[in-house]
């Protein structure tokens, strides 16, 4: 008898909680533009105070910088060439992240543009059977209202899991790469090396934009399970795997620090999603004991 309004108060509630997700999201990422700002004009006079022909060097190449900045063999252990070299890199990582985060403020517009409507579509649906169930006994439809509810709260919540699960898959994808292009790199005096460090530092900073993304989602999750997920560590991951590879450059010319720093986020980022899995598998199987319920209420009445 609710079959035909279910599956429809379903998929508005599924639409307006992407739309105020979106709308969250949107809000989050303007406040992350700005902070993004602020940091760009902050590291910008650093850099003109470090060095005043810094921003002249036009090369986005890794490899390219450290040879321009700390130059000779001498010139790694010069600790002002060192912080000249180290603003650079965060000025540069920087101004990649404002980019990207315009980007993203573009797509979400354009999505929440696409779900205008489905308020009062769902307040439609919702008070067509909100009547059906009042021609019922009044325990029977309290019955029926409460699993209805239960289960949209849990629909809504594996949502939220599956969207989060995205986003850890897409950090493991750009990690695992880091990784190959790490391990793949011997030095830094090999061109093939140099090649490899740039695309791993790319990579780095798509890692710490997904791992950010992740840790948004998973703050929207109900973990019935009542698991704790800790994601404080990859809010550092960026900066770690810079100042590991500054100090990898200097001291040795190595990868050793970065690589470590790399895999060990890769293992905490294995454990949160096996957790997550778990959560989705454990809500799926609830929710099909509450559609067993409704049935059986549906039946009787």
């Amino acid at each position: 008898m609710h079959n035909k309004y279910n599956e429809k108060i379903s998929d508005m509630k599924k639409c307006i909680q992407k739309k105020n997700k979106l709308n969250l999201l949107l809000k989050q990422t303007e406040q992350d533009i700005i902070k993004e700002k602020l940091l760009l004009n902050k590291l910008s006079l650093e850099l003109n105070k470090e060095n005043q022909d810094v921003l002249k060097l036009k090369s986005n190449n890794i490899i390219s910088l450290f040879y321009a900045i700390l130059g000779t063999e001498e010139d790694k252990h010069s600790r002002e060439k060192q912080k000249l070299l180290k603003a650079r890199l965060k000025y540069d990582q920087c101004k990649n992240n404002m980019n990207y985060l315009v980007d993203e403020t573009k797509k979400i517009v354009d999505s929440m543009s696409k779900l205008n409507g489905c308020d009062a579509e769902y307040e439609e649906l919702i008070n067509k059977k909100l009547e059906t169930i009042h021609m019922e006994d009044n325990e029977t439809g309290q019955d029926l209202k409460k699993l209805i509810k239960r289960k949209e709260n849990m629909n809504a919540n594996i949502v939220e899991i599956c969207e989060a699960i995205c986003y850890g898959e897409k950090a493991l994808e750009a990690i695992e790469k880091t990784i190959k292009k790490l391990e793949a790199a011997e030095d830094f005096e090999n061109s093939d090396g140099n090649n490899n460090i740039e695309d791993a530092r790319a990579y780095a900073e798509q890692t710490q934009r997904m791992l950010g993304r992740f840790k948004k989602e998973i703050s929207d999750i109900t973990m019935v399970t009542g698991t704790e997920i800790a994601v404080g560590t990859f809010e550092n991951f960026a900066d770690c795997f810079f100042d590991n590879l500054m100090f990898d450059w200097v001291v040795q010319s190595g990868i050793g620090k970065s690589l470590d720093t790399v895999k060990n986020t890769k293992n905490q980022l294995d454990k949160a999603m096996s957790k997550l899995y778990e959560e989705k598998v454990t809500e799926e199987f609830m929710i099909k004991q509450i559609e067993e319920q409704i049935k059986q209420i549906i039946e009787k009445a």
